[in-house]
């Protein structure tokens, strides 16, 4: 039996090759869709999984004034709590990602991330070494351990068990281990681990064990079954809460984060880059639903186009004997050998999209076809597609009575119109919902890209001080004074792009003594706000002697904090860091974190030493600049090439994760357009076929073509602003939930909605009108011969 239906379905097949066509490849495309967003929502959902302990191993992370939220814990606290707390199995510390100039044989080269780490780090985490013992390899001071990519640079080998690089011209280390690369789907990405031993030898924190100052990540591994619950976490949280409390008299409060929660749900300051986003899988994941439904209607609207076609041979094998069950297995195995031919092409699609898909996610998403678990989701997918897709045709033909389809009587429900059209207006909601998506989504990048940020950030570039530099900090700044292509320059701390610092110990007069705001502060020297060209609202600047008499900058949102009049705030002492000085000035606000933060107080110290040097540039000069930095850091730091980087890089590099969606929406927006066109064509064509007669009567009768397209098309494009106007409101509540992430954003406009309306009903219009304008060019004889 099983073996007629499919024969019988292929010859079906066969048979009708262009809607067969029109089948395969809507499904094709959906298929492919699909399994490329989940291909890429199954290795965000799979970071940090492949550690053995990952259901152990918990994050300590900090909460300061509710709203501020970073992943940051102190030295000491971290490494005592085990002490205090028996669940606590072991605790490990992370440093900042910090970069380094390496010298091996007389070649140098310069790597950005590095960690320390205690030395049972490699206990607690499952990062395999392919050279070394994990549990000593961190535990010489003068010890590094190496990726096999980093061993390949450096040495031209993995084989470098024992020997020596020498670190930022001076220390020279020992490699003590080779790393397996590290796989892409971990949270902590690095090349070079070494000992936190080294580091403490200078480091403060480290040295006195200090439970109040926020530079380091630490990690947790807890006895087994210690948490298994959200209250189990609670109660836990709640007992180191109370620890800290007894020991410190700020008012923070800390949270454990499950480390396979920490690439999607950190939205964390001072947290290690390149994290994801839960939102935007839950997004991505009912985007690959939707397309597939789509692709899954498509299939149902045009297999009943060719109703007409298939009535007659249902009402023969009625009448010749076959009940309903058999003519719905018949039509649903039509559906499922459609299906799986689908799959192949789908899987053909996806082995050649996944180049192009990994560029544009910026992945290494491998699909891998060996796998039983890929196999088994293919076929899975298949086999639900082709259910759900064959299950109306299957019910709607079989139920056709015999004497009416063989007498040429056969009339459709109202239910059944009702359906169909409802499967349409359901296709271009869709449409229409990831068109203002998109545009959203385009509009918010672009205010990024072109928001004033309070400072211009154009033609600004960066250099870190590095090696001698740090000792020849005047001589830098008169070699850069006099050449006129390096005069305009700062010396900062801190970039004002993503500012990581922050202290609670600030006092001014009338300060309440029960209130705890976080400051976050940088030092710059006294050509800070020329540089930046940002604004003074009231005061002076920085003068060169200025640091001597601590004064202090703060920005507008610190004066209405500390509830100073604007006209009286210059001239007021502030304590800062237990250091007392004068406010000489008031900054307009300006952005120095991510568009997604409030702007914060700030307060500006006046130092003339910093980590950065940031010098603008004139528009046509950049190249002949950068080449004069090149020569002025060659002459005063030769044993360090100079790095350099720009501003506006920096701030566009925040946005990576809405960038990359922005591109993936684009891509699918279309495809669902796309395959919602074919269902449509599909419609189109079914109301064209059961409409023949009375079009070659109403030409007969003198209807021109125009009023037989206007008439064919009209309750199509009817359809197409239902799904406008129900997808308003369901697009203007998703995009503004995404829009509530950022502190500074668009309001979307009524254009937005009116434009993705405006270009699915052109669309739409184009494909109905092919399909009317066929109908109304077409003979009345071929129509009307049978009458």
């Amino acid at each position: 039996m099983l073996k007629n239906y499919l024969r019988t379905a292929w010859r079906n097949f066969i048979q009708y090759k262009w809607y067969s066509s029109l089948n395969v490849g809507g499904l094709a495309i959906g298929m492919a869709c699909s399994i490329l967003i989940l291909l890429w929502v199954q290795n965000e959902s799979s970071y940090d999984t492949f550690h053995a302990n990952s259901d152990e191993l918990y994050r300590l992370t900090a909460v300061a004034n509710e709203d501020f939220r970073a992943a940051v814990s102190p030295a000491g606290m971290v490494e005592e709590l085990p002490n205090l707390i028996p669940e606590i199995v072991s605790s490990v510390r992370l440093s900042h990602p910090f970069q380094a100039l390496f010298e091996v044989d007389g070649e140098k080269f310069t790597e950005e991330t590095i960690f320390y780490a205690d030395a049972n780090f490699l206990e607690v985490f499952s990062f395999p070494l392919v050279k070394g013992n994990s549990k000593t390899a961190l535990e010489q001071p003068d010890g590094i351990l190496l990726t096999e990519t980093a061993a390949e640079k450096f040495f031209g080998t993995n084989d470098v068990m024992g020997k020596t690089l020498k670190m930022d011209n001076s220390n020279v280390f020992t490699v003590t281990g080779i790393l397996e690369d590290i796989p892409s789907n971990s949270h902590l990405q690095f090349d070079i681990l070494m000992p936190m031993a080294y580091n403490a030898k200078t480091n403060a924190d480290l040295i006195n064990k200090v439970w109040d100052s926020f530079n380091f990540y630490g990690y947790f591994l807890f006895e087994k079954n210690t948490l298994v619950s959200e209250a189990d976490i609670s109660k836990m949280v709640n007992r180191i809460n109370e620890i800290y409390t007894s020991r410190n008299e700020f008012e923070i409060t800390f949270n454990l984060q499950p480390l396979k929660d920490i690439h999607l749900h950190s939205d964390l300051q001072i947290d290690v880059p390149g994290h994801g986003n839960i939102q935007y899988v839950n997004i991505f994941l009912v985007v690959a639903f939707i397309i597939l439904i789509v692709a899954c209607i498509n299939y149902m609207n045009l297999a009943t186009a060719r109703s007409a076609r298939r009535a007659k041979e249902v009402g023969m094998r009625k009448v010749i004997g076959a009940g309903r069950r058999q003519l719905i297995l018949q039509f649903l195995s039509e559906s499922l050998l459609i299906s799986f031919l689908s799959l192949v092409l789908a899987i053909g699609l996806v082995y050649m999209l996944l180049p192009l898909f990994n560029n544009l996610a910026q992945k290494e998403l491998v699909f891998q076809l060996g796998n039983p678990v890929i196999w088994m989701s293919l076929l899975t997918i298949a086999l639900i597609t082709g259910i759900v897709s064959g299950s109306y045709p299957a019910l709607f033909l079989s139920g056709f009575k015999p004497i009416k389809v063989i007498k040429g009587r056969l009339k459709l429900s109202k239910y059944n119109l009702f359906f169909r059209n409802g499967l349409v207006v359901s296709q271009f909601v869709v449409s229409v919902l990831l068109l203002i998506g998109t545009m959203v989504i385009y509009k918010q990048l672009n205010f990024i890209k072109d928001k004033n940020l309070g400072f211009d950030k154009s033609n600004l570039i960066y250099i870190p001080m590095e090696g001698e530099i740090w000792r020849k900090m005047e001589a830098l700044r008169t070699s850069l004074s006099q050449n006129v292509l390096t005069s305009d320059f700062s010396i900062v701390s801190d970039l004002p792009t993503n500012l990581t610092t922050g202290d609670f110990d600030i006092h001014w007069e009338g300060k309440d003594p029960n209130q705890q705001v976080l400051f976050p502060s940088i030092n710059a020297d006294e050509n800070f706000l020329n540089l930046f060209q940002m604004d003074l609202l009231e005061g002076r600047g920085f003068t060169k002697n200025s640091f001597e008499l601590n004064d202090y900058l703060i920005n507008e949102t610190a004066a209405n904090i500390m509830g100073m009049d604007m006209d009286y705030v210059v001239g007021q002492k502030l304590n800062f860091r237990g250091r007392e000085g004068t406010i000489i000035g008031v900054i307009k606000d300006f952005n120095f974190k991510p568009l997604q933060y409030a702007i914060e107080p700030m307060v500006v110290q006046h130092r003339r030493r910093g980590a950065f040097t940031v010098i603008r540039t004139a528009p046509n000069s950049i190249e002949s600049t950068i080449t004069a930095l090149e020569k002025i850091y060659g002459d005063l730091n030769p044993t360090y090439p100079m790095a350099y980087n720009f501003v506006d890089a920096s701030l566009n590099a925040q946005y990576k994760g809405e960038q990359q969606m922005g591109a993936i929406f684009n891509v699918f927006a279309l495809l669902a357009i796309l395959i919602s066109c074919l269902g449509l064509y599909g419609l189109s064509a079914f109301t064209t076929e059961q409409r023949f007669k009375e079009i070659g009567i109403r030409k007969v009768l003198g209807a021109s073509s125009l009023k037989l397209v206007n008439m064919l098309s009209k309750d199509f494009l009817k359809l197409v602003l239902i799904a406008f106007v129900l997808a308003i409101p369901i697009a203007w509540y998703a995009m503004n939930q995404w829009l509530q992430e950022f502190a500074f954003h668009i309001e979307m406009q009524w254009w937005m909605f009116f434009l993705a309306g405006l270009t699915v009903l052109i669309v739409a219009l184009s494909t109905i009108s092919y399909q009317s304008l066929r109908a109304s060019l077409s003979n009345p004889i071929e129509s009307l011969r049978t009458e």
